[in-house]
């Protein structure tokens, strides 16, 4: 009998299975899919077999049940495909129910052919080894399956969601499929459609479904990759779960080496391991995630865990008592976190939350997630201003208490919305701190400045001899800060002297020498600064000392507290002294009313700005203020 094509591909097919039965699944409804079909496959090749057997030996056979087995092979042909097709279109759906609720028409046209091949008449053709089949029954066999093969084709064209890899996957085994189908029928004798299928299983296999490619290396625990991918169909499919997360801060610190690390942390997994109804997970940061599938038996485990961590480990038999400390963060129920993707984002900011503040347990609740989701809508705001241009400059007028005049501005950052709203500077300025967008906003503003300067000629038409520009930490730390804005003065034609560059003694430097040079250069070419917020810091006398200003700014809390209460002003009075006998200048900020004015201007500090004279105006509304040349000196 010609079966050897057929018992080979039997033989890869229990291979297959063997494999993947070593490893532990997932549970993802695209492996589900991939193992039905995968049985179909082995069903039809057997039935192949069989029905080669059943032609050999038709004489001894009733005539029904021939009929009957060969018709279930290619009836089983038809079915591969079909599957094959389910299977393609598991990346375009969200859950099971509407995977099959998409495929109904798929259905019915595979039931439709599977009644045409039972009903339709069959021939059978035998001479020594060539065995096969022919007739109305296998040409409706052909005509379903190169169907099958057309719609899958279409569906992964189509399908831009579909994984790219996938993609590949799949087109490969209906090229595969048709090139068999097309040869076996122009050469009836050569039996491939079979095997071609079961080609199509081993790519399938070892290039998606491999159950490996879902393990960590190192501990055996489920991946990165798996645990987004789990997560993404539990979100889909609304089951509703509950997360652990144990993030090590003090793996092998004994030996300070990342083999103990390795020891340390496989260890931990096999004892996770050995918890019923927890999947594990291992992310790219070393640490673990457990999945479970309700709250109740996440809190158990996570008393266990802590029970557990609060007792030394004997790692490798060493016989050295290690202690681990994990940071714990808790999500108690999923439905508060809107996917997969946000759930892993938030995972990571409180994780490293969690270690700054050295906080031991994070329990994430509506008000924290609620909170991070301003913060990215903050982040995706500022994003698509920079983008979009919607980053302007505002400016708030300085007065010059001896001349009586307006002398300079501060330049203040603002952003607008894409419905062309100003969004407040307390939504966004904390946000990009700490992103470290306030860089790219600092750069952007600095570069308006100086064209606003430019091109309106400040110093000659309005008497604005500098305008302050705020330097954020970030800008500090760049190493070619000092080269980038000296090109934009130059860039501009700017002289350097009407820019001044404000500092806050309260924002903790992390390069202090790097910040140093960058300043001494701005200096040198002519640029000054200014101690912007004095008072609100821990340690603004030595920022006096150490910094090279030659302006401090008190802050408007400094300010209006000089008004409320009599320490406050003993404590300013003092401070504005010791910083004239300095000589350096000082700028009153927060002054509100004309008796707060008139008090600054009797204590003989020499700029002052607050909204008694003008709020930050928009750069026409700046030149009109100024233009009209106020006189506050009556």
């Amino acid at each position: 009998m010609n079966i050897e094509v057929q018992c080979c591909g039997i033989a890869i097919l229990l291979l297959l299975l063997i494999f993947y039965l070593r490893q532990k699944p997932l549970g993802l409804y695209s492996v589900k899919m991939f193992l039905i079909t995968l049985g179909m496959t082995s069903f039809c090749v057997i039935m192949d077999i069989v029905s080669i057997a059943a032609i050999h030996n038709k004489e001894q056979l009733p005539g029904f049940l021939l009929e009957l087995i060969c018709k279930t092979y290619i009836a089983s042909l038809i079915w591969v495909g079909y599957l094959g097709l389910i299977y393609s279109c598991t990346d375009f759906v969200k859950s099971k129910a509407e995977l099959m609720k998409l495929n109904r028409s798929y259905t019915a046209a595979v039931l439709v052919g599977s009644v045409l091949i039972y009903v339709l008449p069959i021939d059978y053709y035998l001479d020594g080894r060539i065995v096969y089949t022919y007739g109305p029954s296998c040409m409706a066999t052909y005509f379903f399956a190169l169907l099958f093969v057309v719609l899958t084709l279409y569906k992964v064209a189509k399908g831009k969601e579909m994984n790219p890899k996938r993609r590949g996957a799949v087109i490969i085994w209906m090229i595969i499929w048709m090139i068999a189908a097309v040869v076996q029928f122009l050469n009836a004798r050569l039996l491939l459609v079979g095997f071609a299928s079961v080609l199509g299983m081993v790519i399938l296999f070892f290039e998606l479904e491999n159950p490996e490619a879902n393990l960590d290396r190192e501990t055996g625990a489920y991946n990165a990759h798996a645990l987004l991918t789990y997560m993404r169909q539990l979100y889909e499919e609304k089951t509703v779960f509950s997360l652990l997360l144990l993030a090590f801060t003090d793996l092998g610190r004994q030996n300070e080496n990342e083999t103990q690390q390795s020891i340390e942390l496989i260890e931990i997994v096999r004892y996770l391991n050995r918890l019923k109804d927890v999947k594990v997970f291992k992310t790219l940061e070393r640490e673990l995630v457990l999945i479970f599938n309700d709250e109740d038996r996440m809190q158990e485990v996570f008393l266990r865990l802590k029970e557990r961590f609060d007792q030394p480990w004997d790692f490798a038999g060493k016989n050295k008592e290690v202690y681990i400390s994990p940071n714990y963060v808790l999500l108690q129920d999923s439905s508060m976190i809107r996917s997969a993707e946000e759930g892993v984002q938030m995972l990571g900011f409180f994780r490293a939350e969690g270690k700054k503040s050295r906080k031991h347990i994070t329990i994430l609740d509506e008000k924290k997630i609620e909170s991070l989701r301003e913060r990215e809508e903050a982040e995706n705001l500022i994003l698509s201003a920079i983008e979009e241009d919607r980053i302007e400059v505002f400016y708030q007028p300085i007065y010059a208490t001896q001349s009586r005049t307006f002398t300079s501005a501060e330049a203040l950052v603002r952003i607008r919305d894409k419905e062309g709203n100003i969004v407040p500077p307390g939504r966004f300025i904390p946000v990009a701190e700490q992103t470290g967008l306030i860089s790219r906003i600092g750069d952007i503003v600095f570069e308006k400045v100086c064209a606003f300067i430019a091109n309106n000629r400040l110093r000659e038409r309005y008497g604005i001899h500098y305008v302050e520009v705020n330097l954020s930490v970030k800008q500090c730390e760049k190493r070619k800060l000092a080269q980038n804005y000296i090109e934009v003065m130059e860039k501009y034609h700017v002289d350097p002297s009407c820019i001044n560059l404000e500092i806050t003694e309260s924002a903790p430097i992390q390069t202090r020498h790097i910040f140093l040079e960058n300043v001494q250069k701005l200096i040198d070419y002519g640029v000054t600064f200014s101690l912007d917020d004095f008072g609100s810091g821990e340690s603004n006398l030595n920022y006096i000392v150490e910094m090279p200003v030659s302006i401090v700014k008190f802050d408007r809390g400094m300010s209006q507290a000089y008004f409320a209460d009599s320490k406050a002003k003993f404590v300013m009075e003092a401070a504005m002294h010791m910083i004239h006998d300095m000589r350096l200048k000082i700028v009153s900020e927060g002054v509100e009313t004309k008796e707060q004015m008139e008090t600054i201007i009797g204590l003989g500090i020499d700029y002052i700005q607050g909204f008694y004279f003008s709020k930050p105006l928009p750069e026409e509304a700046f030149l009109e203020f100024i233009g009209q040349k106020p006189d506050y000196s009556s």
